[in-house]
């Protein structure tokens, strides 16, 4: 149960979350620059302040105080990656969130009129009996605006595999994007060249990192800042990095198509369509291992469609003006993923 009243310490003004020996010896200096205000905690308030106390794990074997459950909402916002505490990527109810933790001042005014206001809920007066449906209410929006600021840059990486899966080919989790973007890159270690490519090629091959280590280590070069530390506009230096070095990518993969496997289970194939009048469309595959089943149902559906009636040239003919026709596809979605 918390207290009938709560004690809260400021110094000019700003409310002090912990006090440390640094605090006792200014205050003995300057004593006054320190003030000291009481809060009333009603029925209401004491519910809302207890559910709180437990959603943020207050110290057990005490009464929680308001320093506890203020202190805990501190600790959450400090240790927030730069990007999670800037990025406007997340819900309206989630930034209201954000930024009443960074701007707050006064704990009582925080925990009962600020976060309830950022919640859309109705604030909580010092008098009123409880009202536990209302409690449940702005504790479950308050629970679900603090998971989403938290799993903003995680959801930051994710994103960004995801886009890398697609513009480079390969399986979006987050190991098997790792093990074939590893064994991919190292095919490209001796022959490339352009620094860009050469930076990307060196990172992603590197078997020792982890896949979120991985993931960093690549974001970081292709923005040319830690991802941790992104604002919003950098997303848009990743994309345009990204672009230039998967094209480049792609092109040095065609140019290793025909060199040995050197005993790699994965292999490419190069496909390309040239005609006059027209620009040249080019793609290379990976064969995958855990795929060749499906692709050959694939193949065997195409083949059986095509029966022995027509002559072979004439179906090549009709298979690579497809094949033009898919990669046309495949090159506007990839512009249309990578516009802002």
């Amino acid at each position: 149960m918390a207290r009938e009243h709560e004690i809260a310490v400021y110094e000019h003004g700003s409310f002090v979350p912990a006090w440390t020996p640094s605090h006792a010896e200014r205050l003995l200096r300057s004593p006054r620059a320190f003030a000291v205000r009481l809060c009333r905690i009603g029925n209401l308030r004491r519910d809302v302040f207890n559910r709180l106390a437990t959603m943020l794990s207050a110290p057990s074997g005490r009464e929680p105080s308001l320093l506890d459950v203020v202190r805990g909402l501190v600790r959450f916002v400090t240790a927030l990656p730069q990007y999670a505490r800037l990025t406007g990527t997340i819900s309206t109810p989630a930034r209201n969130v954000r930024d009443a933790l960074v701007r707050a001042r006064e704990p009582a005014t925080l925990l009962f009129d600020d976060l309830p206001a950022a919640c859309e809920c109705e604030r909580f007066g010092a008098g009123g009996e409880t009202d536990r449906n209302r409690i449940n209410v702005f504790v479950g929006r308050l629970k679900d605006a603090l998971r989403e600021i938290q799993d903003a840059y995680p959801d930051l990486l994710t994103r960004c595999r995801s886009v890398m899966a697609r513009q480079l080919d390969l399986p979006d989790a987050p190991n098997a994007f790792t093990a074939e973007l590893t064994k991919r890159a190292r095919r490209l270690r001796e022959i490339a060249v352009d620094p860009a490519l050469k930076s990307f090629v060196l990172r992603a091959s590197d078997s020792a990192l982890e896949p979120n280590d991985l993931m960093v280590s690549l974001l970081t070069q292709l923005a040319n800042k830690p991802p941790a530390e992104w604002a919003d506009a950098d997303d848009d230096q990743f994309q345009v990095g990204l672009t230039q070095v998967a094209r480049r990518f792609r092109s040095m993969e065609a140019l290793v198509v025909d060199m040995a496997d050197n005993g790699d289970d994965e292999q490419l194939v190069r496909l390309a369509v040239t005609r006059r009048g027209h620009a040249e469309r080019e793609r290379v595959l990976p064969l995958r291992p855990e795929e060749k089943r499906q692709i050959e149902k694939v193949r065997k559906r195409v083949r059986t469609a095509l029966g022995d009636d027509d002559p072979p040239d004439r179906v090549l003919a009709a298979l690579a003006l497809i094949a033009e026709d898919l990669l046309e596809v495949y090159n506007n979605r990839s512009q249309e993923r990578r516009k802002p």
